[in-house]
């Protein structure tokens, strides 16, 4: 079999036993991989209502077809199990090195499940595995656990996918990272690691992955790098990394400010790229000419200021810690991100719970004395700095921090749930729907809770000429990016498909997105280049709508209904100052589009279960039964 290793490692921490499964090429060629194989295994291996930080969640590391070669975007994997965050599916992708490693290292997918009775670690190495004591390493943070694992292995090449102590206190938002700063990141999957005792994941493999056209992608490697340079998207976009988006949303009047109740932040101008140029650098992920990320310079900032090798801070920490709370000091922001990094946790959570409570003294319905002494308002980066660090020690009012915001306001009542920017207790990213009109039926519908990385947004639509990514998914006409109508439900079902199948063959959307490096084409490509198949992209579709099918039915399982799928009201709540001043979501709208995107998902009755002819259609006869 080309392309995959052809082994996944299923590991029972409790009884501590090992097994190696070899699924037949059908197998991979229905689920792929990523979260497409690792919800296959959630379903299957967990019973209905799970505790999800409990030994029964099962927690699933997976790799794609494409993983390991030396292609720009193919060097993620996925993490699912269930989210202690919102009791849905939890999915969570994460760039870096880890991946090409697992594959190399002779496995597809790690199965995990159990907990062991004190800390252990996971180490796997060209086709072995062993469970190593941990003791040594609970408490610590990320850059030591990573330093120590490879001191003790002695191999500086291991790479380390890991929780940190936020993860071990049950921080519900509690992040895995590798490298020190790649990140799942959403969900609280790095809780469940910590809930089974599980520390880290080391693998180091030398064993070079078989494709069946290594030169065919290696041609597309190279035409990729030209593509960069030559197209003005790609090319901005590796000048400038996610931080772009500071300047988009600038001028869509979509930059969340105040706890999401402004689209406009008076200090937007020193969160542009050009401002960060000042303190961070392009970093990048395992072969890929992309370059998005961004790292502190110890060139530009002094290493006993910020530590560099935790990376720097993207555009939702940027979003989410700085506008969205009034804060404009860069070297602030870059502090937070490191804790959070450090600590290991979601930058995206803690930023909108913080504006919540800062919203919430505001408004007078908490008070320091309920917060630990802290006075928390907005522009106030050393308290923000101060309730990080408590975060990820699990100390204090960090404790509660470590809640969500959606947990804090049934314990603060008063009316506060009204200050919500969340979906299914996940807190919203930094894109506005206000702004973004799609979004609202992104954040309302995705299966794990609100997530901005699973549809091609309003403005791939919003002016003419359309791309020809756009044309070839059937959209011919320019669309208001502020207005909700139906077109937007077409745009969320259609290109949810796509951005699905890239989650299940471990793609990065920055890479193989409708507007960036490569085409949909050139992603069908690649997977028959890596395993020799003659697939097309409706099958691939096919595969992206699985995943979703069956995320979707396993949050039915799980006792989530249509109700689940509701904007919080601060989304029909009219947005104050500059081009978005008065804005909503259209509510009644909100509601048509929702109900005609139910119609095309073949969703239905309350609780909007799949049909049975629609899983049938997807081959997934075992789930329709």
């Amino acid at each position: 079999m080309k392309g995959y290793a052809g082994q996944i490692l299923h590991v029972d921490l409790t009884t501590k036993q090992c097994r190696v499964e070899k699924p037949e090429e059908s197998f991979y060629r229905a689920y792929l991989g990523g979260s497409g194989l690792g919800t296959y295994y959630v379903l299957k291996e967990t019973p209905k209502n799970c505790d999800p930080l409990g030994p029964e969640n099962v927690i699933v590391f997976s790799v794609g077809p494409v993983t390991g070669a030396s292609l720009s975007g193919a060097a993620r994997h996925a993490v699912t199990a269930k989210s202690p965050l919102t009791g849905s599916i939890g999915a969570s992708e994460a760039g870096g090195y880890w991946a090409p490693e697992l594959k190399k290292a002779g496995f597809d997918a790690v199965v995990i499940k159990g907990r062991a009775s004190a800390p252990q670690y996971l180490w796997i190495h060209n086709g072995e595995y062993e469970l190593r004591d941990a003791s040594a390493l609970w408490g610590k943070t990320t850059g030591d656990v990573q330093q120590l694992i490879r001191e003790e292995l002695n191999d500086k090449s291991i790479r380390v996918a890991q929780i940190g102590p936020s993860g071990e206190n049950g921080c519900l938002y509690a992040n895995i990272v590798n490298e020190l700063a790649h990140f799942n990141g959403r969900g609280g999957l790095g809780a469940v690691m910590g809930s089974k005792n599980l520390r880290a994941i080391a693998v180091r493999g030398t064993m070079k992955p078989d494709f069946a056209d290594a030169e065919g992608l290696m041609a597309l490697a190279k035409r990729g790098a030209q593509q960069v340079l030559n197209e003005p998207g790609p090319a901005g976009f590796k000048q400038e990394g996610t931080n772009n988006c500071v300047n988009a949303h600038i001028g869509l009047g979509g930059l969340p400010t105040r706890n999401w109740s402004s689209g406009v932040f008076e200090g937007q101008d020193e969160l542009t790229p050009k401002a960060w140029e000042s303190v961070i650098k392009p970093g990048t992920c395992f072969a890929c000419v992309q370059s998005c990320k961004r790292h502190v310079d110890p060139k530009k900032v002094a290493p006993d200021v910020l530590d560099p090798k935790y990376g720097g801070p993207e555009y939702e920490t940027v979003g989410m810690c700085g506008s969205n709370l009034c804060i404009s000091d860069k070297i602030a922001i870059c502090r937070i991100n490191e804790i959070a990094a450090k600590y290991a946790f979601d930058t995206i959570s803690f930023g909108v719970t913080v504006g919540f409570l800062m919203e919430c003294m505001e408004k007078g319905l908490i008070t320091p004395a309920d917060t630990g002494g802290i006075e928390l308002r907005f522009g106030d980066a050393d308290a923000v700095i101060r309730l990080a660090e408590l975060t990820g020690k699990g100390e204090g009012f960090g404790r509660e921090v470590a809640l969500g915001s959606a947990r804090l306001a049934k314990k603060i009542g008063k009316g506060s749930e009204k200050l919500l920017a969340t979906v299914k207790n996940r807190e919203f990213p930094a894109h506005m729907p206000q702004a973004k009109a799609s979004l609202a039926l992104a954040y309302a519908l995705t299966p794990f809770g609100a997530d901005h990385v699973t549809i091609e947004m309003d403005p791939a639509i919003g002016a003419l000429p359309l791309s020809d990514q756009m044309r070839g998914f059937g959209f011919d006409r320019a669309e208001d990016p502020y207005e909700l109508n139906l077109e937007k439900s077409k745009l969320f079902w259609r290109t949810q498909l796509m951005y699905s199948m890239m989650d299940a063959a471990c793609m990065c959307l920055l890479a193989w997105g409708m507007w960036t490096i490569y085409t949909p084409d050139d992603l069908v490509d690649a997977i028959n280049m890596a395993t020799g198949w003659k697939t097309n992209l409706y099958e691939m579709l096919m595969a992206g709508e699985r995943r979703l099918q069956m995320m979707r039915a396993y949050n039915i399982r799980e006792g989530l209904t249509n109700a689940d799928d509701e904007l919080p009201g601060k989304m029909f709540a009219p947005l104050k100052g500059g081009i978005t001043d008065g804005f909503t979501v259209d509510k009644e709208m909100f509601y048509q589009a929702r109900e005609f995107f139910y119609e095309m998902a073949g969703w239905t009755g309350e609780n909007g279960a799949p049909t049975k002819a629609r899983l049938l259609s997807l081959n997934l006869d075992w789930l329709a039964e």
